[in-house]
């Protein structure tokens, strides 16, 4: 507790401009795995995987890497599973594990032990009708195949409440997706919590998007909302939440964006940080452990 807190009393010392130049210090880059709410095309140049965006805008994990002044290589595909195959593109291929093994084989078969590693599925099973604890292992899984190849840091999104997105709210299917939901995000946290278990050195943050949603849909104005109860079309007005009936706008990505810096966290950045602050003073120290 004391260390956080100096931590904290860090970073409320530093000015805006300083933390934001180091911050890209952090990571090497960001390699990202899942479906439609991480797909962003092929509308990078080092990228050509994805099918396209599902939202008026930047996706979560663009945002992230702007932040950082990091390159991402993002791996995902609207409609995929947890598994192998994408029912929703009739394919039986860029689902979440073929998306690892995708890597793997195509582009390098080791991840630097500075990449961060986005890794945020399993909507899609539920719009499957599947098992919701096979979901969860399969992400499991596919965090371990990436671990076994060097991933160290991993930032998984739990899933947000389906129950209220636009296209289940109010209807008899709401309280079945919430439920599901949940049921997932319980499998996967005690899932991941057996993988670190095995895995020294290896790190799963959870970005809550369960209870954030919650939050923003509970008091829309205090998150920037005017709007999270329907889906603004392909063109939605400025505040908001939800692009269509299963995914946010830009502006709801930015928010988990935005969530997403806040659960991982970034030792070498406090280190630059501690650095910067006594360069600022003129103190010279020698560290020591």
């Amino acid at each position: 507790m004391r260390i956080k807190r100096v931590i904290l009393v860090l970073f409320l010392c530093m000015s805006l401009v300083f933390s934001t130049a180091i911050l890209g210090h952090a990571y090497s880059g960001i390699l990202a795995f899942g479906d439609s709410l991480t797909d962003n095309g092929t509308n990078m140049s080092d990228d050509i995987f994805g099918f396209g965006y599902y939202t008026n805008g930047p996706v979560w994990v663009e945002y992230m890497a702007q932040s950082y002044g990091v390159p991402l290589l993002d791996m995902a595909y609207g409609g995929a599973t947890t598994s192998y195959d994408n029912p929703a593109a009739g394919l039986a291929i860029t689902g979440l594990q073929w998306q690892v093994n995708a890597y793997k084989g195509s582009v390098s078969s080791s991840i630097p032990i500075d990449t961060l590693v986005t890794v945020w599925a399993g909507a899609n099973d539920f719009l499957q009708g599947r098992p919701f604890a096979t979901a969860a292992a399969n992400v499991t899984s596919a965090i371990q195949e990436l671990a076994d190849a060097g991933g160290q840091n991993f930032l998984v999104p739990f899933l947000p409440d389906i129950g209220l997105a636009p296209a289940f709210l109010g209807t008899p299917l709401q309280g079945t997706a919430t439920g599901w939901s949940q049921a997932f995000n319980t499998s996967l946290w005690l899932d991941l919590l057996a993988l670190e278990s095995i895995n020294p050195g290896v790190n799963c943050y959870i970005l809550d998007t369960f209870t954030l949603l919650r939050a923003a849909i509970a008091n829309p104005s205090s998150y920037g909302f005017t709007n999270v109860t329907t889906d603004g079309g392909k063109n939605p007005p400025e505040g908001y939440l939800f692009w269509d009936g299963i995914h946010p706008t830009t502006d709801g990505h930015l928010l988990i964006a935005n969530y997403g810096w806040k659960a991982v966290p970034e030792p070498s950045t406090i280190v630059l940080l501690v650095l910067g602050m006594m360069g600022l003073a003129g103190i010279r120290r020698k560290f020591q452990k």
